[in-house]
This record gives C-alpha cells, sequence and structure tokens, in this order.
C-alpha cells in the first residue's frame, strides 16, 4: 500500500470533486513539469540570494521607523522562499523521470507556500495557492510512479 504524505489524503477528497483536465493538458503538464520546477528553482534561488542581502538592508532601514511587525512578516517569506526553491530543484530528475519522489517534492514545496501563506496572513496568495496550485498538482499526480 502506498504511503501516503501529511494531509495529502485530505488535500486530494477536496481536488477529486474539481473537473479533470483534459488528457492533453495533464499530458502537457506533465511534460511540463520538469522544466517549470527547475525554471522555479533557479529564480527562487536567485530571489533568495538578493532578498537575504536587500531583507538585511531593510531590516537595519526599518529600526525606529512605523514599519514595526513587518520584518519577520519580510523574512518568513524569504526563507519559505529558499526552502521551496531547493524543493523545486530536487524535484526536477525525478520529474524527468515520472518518478513520485518528484510528486512528493512539488506536494512539500506547495506545503510550504501554504504555510508561508497563512504565516504572512496572506490571504489571496494561500487562496490562489490552494486552488489552482492544488488542482493542477493533484491532477497531474496519477501519472507518477
Amino acid at each position: 500500500m502506498e504511503q501516503q504524505l501529511p494531509l495529502e489524503k485530505e488535500v486530494g477528497n477536496v481536488f477529486a470533486k474539481f473537473p479533470p483536465f483534459p488528457e492533453g493538458l495533464t499530458d502537457f503538464l506533465v511534460m511540463l513539469a520538469p522544466w517549470g520546477a527547475l525554471i522555479g528553482a533557479i529564480f527562487g534561488i536567485l530571489g533568495f540570494l538578493t532578498l537575504v542581502g536587500v531583507g538585511s538592508f531593510v531590516s537595519v532601514l526599518s529600526i525606529g521607523i512605523a514599519s514595526y511587525g513587518s520584518t519577520w512578516q519580510m523574512w518568513v517569506s524569504i526563507i519559505g522562499l529558499g526552502i521551496a526553491a531547493v524543493m523545486y530543484l530536487l524535484a526536477f530528475q525525478p520529474l524527468r523521470n515520472k518518478s513520485m519522489r518528484g510528486w512528493n517534492m512539488l506536494y512539500y514545496a506547495f506545503l510550504v507556500n501554504l504555510a508561508v501563506n497563512v504565516l504572512t496572513f496572506s490571504l489571496f496568495g494561500l487562496i490562489i495557492t490552494f486552488l489552482i496550485g492544488g488542482w493542477v498538482l493533484f491532477q497531474i499526480r496519477p501519472r507518477y510512479t
């Protein structure tokens, strides 16, 4: 029996009620997934490294300014970006091989992005990430072994 990832059954049950994608679209998304993950990893890592530098500068500037409390949200977002980018990079080769390990890494990155949206009180990001990201993720899941 296949082992379930954290919350996979519950989240999967939500998306089981959504309309399925046409076969051609699902095939296209499976073909595109490794390259999307690689591009996301490259830009994510570059963004993370840039934001760590900029974030340090902004944190110093915000001392004593009316931005009290906003820097922790910025750092949660930056750390989440770094973690998700590494997961996308780790997913690249398994996704090319249509291995379930690649889908699992995308799922964990999905959970990280949801957690960041919850922790930073980003309701719009949470809704978009959950609905669109989750729908696509669970539509392509059956193609991975």
